[in-house]
């Protein structure tokens, strides 16, 4: 049997044994090393990794399958946090309790908010930023372990931009400058720069005017593309059916000594891990994941509940494993580029 041919329900059931050796046969299949199979733990699941390195780059086995895709919000009923948090109360689902007496608690103001009709109201929501219930077969493949922003590549120091962008910021106390604000219509090439706590500049990067024709263009001169949507939400939720991969509710607390965010429940999530397919998705609320779909993007809302101010509720909604928002969607296609875009390449094994 082909290794793309192996479903995520037969994967979760494979010994170590079984796992080392469909990861050396996709490994061979795709002139890649094999430089880890090991068994990883996400949010109180367990399955195994195998990490196979191609052209340098790390990628991880995405077992397919009849993935169970979408999210029903019949099915889900909000806590009186979340509820509050939904109405706008900042407290709400607040991950820095010991803050608590630095604001109002506003709370009450939400709750006086709160109709017979309010949980109705957000499933309503939630249905509307979710793709709905379905089954989707789905090939094994191979995904890059991490996302790159599209167009942003590694540059020496002594690079006229780079140099030109030191000479500009003077570099003191700041850790990375970053030409980030730039007008739609700019087709330039940019300057990154990382700095060393003595304002020493420590590495380099060229941001550079890049399409979604373009991407996928060079991506397929090398066996590659992006994933489909189906294939992006079945790596993400890996055979979870709630609604964040981690399960159904809103973290409540963030460890700051671990990096761990604590949900109700007591379930503990590393927010540095990868998720329990050895990917490294949703990292960046700034930034969407590109897919095969132009106007799919996943992961992210491009900064909007964050730069808006919003409550947790909608900061966390946006890491749903169906999050879809279509008119975020619309906007991405428009764009005449994909600045801040990332892309995840993929090594179809069909």
């Amino acid at each position: 049997m082909s290794t793309a041919d192996i479903a995520l329900d037969e994967w979760l059931h494979f010994d170590q044994k079984a796992a080392a050796a469909t990861a050396e046969a996709t490994a061979r299949k795709v002139g890649g090393v094999v430089t880890s199979v090991h068994l990883h733990e996400f949010a109180g699941r367990t399955a195994y990794n195998a990490i196979i390195e191609v052209d340098g780059r790390p990628f991880a086995f995405v077992p397919g399958g009849h993935a169970q895709l979408g999210f029903d919000p019949e099915s889900w009923t909000p806590t009186n946090e979340e509820v509050l948090s939904y109405l706008g109360s900042y407290r709400a689902l607040d991950l820095f309790p010991e803050y608590a007496g630095l604001e109002p608690d506003d709370r009450a103001e939400a709750r006086a908010r709160q109709t017979g009709s309010t949980v109705e109201e957000i499933r309503e929501h939630i249905a509307a930023i979710t793709s709905r219930p379905r089954t989707a077969h789905v090939k094994a493949f191979l995904a890059a372990a991490h996302a790159d922003e599209a167009g942003v590549s590694e540059a020496p120091l002594d690079h006229p931009i780079i140099t030109a962008l030191i000479q500009r910021w003077k570099p003191g106390y700041q850790e990375l400058v970053d030409d980030l604000i730039l007008p739609e219509t700019d087709t330039g090439t940019h300057g990154r720069v990382r700095f060393d706590p003595d304002g020493k500049p420590t590495a380099a990067w060229l941001a550079a005017h890049t399409t979604y024709d373009t991407i996928t263009d060079e991506l397929a001169r090398t066996g590659r593309r992006l994933p489909t949507p189906d294939e992006w939400e079945h790596a993400y939720a890996f055979g979870a059916r709630s609604l964040f991969p981690w399960g159904d509710r809103m973290p409540t607390r963030w460890l700051e000594d671990d990096n761990t965010l604590v949900m109700p429940d007591g379930v503990r999530v590393a927010t540095a891990s990868p998720t329990l397919s050895g990917l490294h998705m949703a990292q960046n609320s700034y930034k969407w994941e590109l897919t095969a779909d132009r106007r799919e993007v996943r992961g992210a809302d491009g900064g909007g509940a964050e730069c808006g101010g919003e409550p947790w509720f909608a900061k966390w909604l946006i890491q749903a494993s169906s999050y879809r928002d279509p008119e975020q969607g619309d906007f991405v296609a428009q764009r005449p580029h994909t600045r801040g875009s990332l892309v995840r390449p993929v090594i179809p094994l069909d």
